[in-house]
């Protein structure tokens, strides 16, 4: 059974791998923020009245992740820093116990290092998909 529970879903349980869930590597981080976005498409007119009118289908869909924590492993510093590096686009899987998964192309935007005089050293980073992504509910 998965953590979705009437009382909602464990923080913890929303899992993120670069690559797919059995082979990928799995982001160790403290916080995970994911947006599922859609844009509306305006078709408001004079014969309106006034009142703003929306088409059904979304011009665009987006999934924003940004993940945060201790660093521990050297991923996305290593994607950034190699100069020679051109694959910031690359497969991710989002795991939602309870919920199901969604695969599809993310593209790291951004990375960000934090490293304060003897204390841990902390990472923020943010993915965009990319392209169609594919949800598959959980079976259960």
């Amino acid at each position: 059974m998965g953590s979705l529970t009437g009382n909602g879903l464990v923080g913890r349980a929303v899992k993120a791998y670069k690559g797919d869930e059995a082979t990928g590597t799995l982001f160790v981080a403290r916080s995970k923020t994911i947006t599922l976005g859609s844009e509306s498409i305006d078709v408001t007119s004079d014969g309106d009245s006034g009142f703003r009118t929306l088409l059904s289908e979304p011009a665009q869909r987006s999934i924003d992740m940004s993940v945060e924590g201790v660093l521990r492993q050297d991923d996305f510093v290593s994607i950034y820093l190699d100069p020679t590096n051109t694959t910031f686009l690359e497969a991710y899987t989002l795991v939602f116990p309870g919920i199901g998964s969604v695969t599809g192309d993310f593209f790291l935007s951004s990375f960000e290092m934090g490293a304060p005089y003897n204390e841990a050293t902390t990472f923020t980073a943010s993915v965009q998909s990319s392209g169609e992504w594919t949800f598959t509910p959980e079976v259960v």
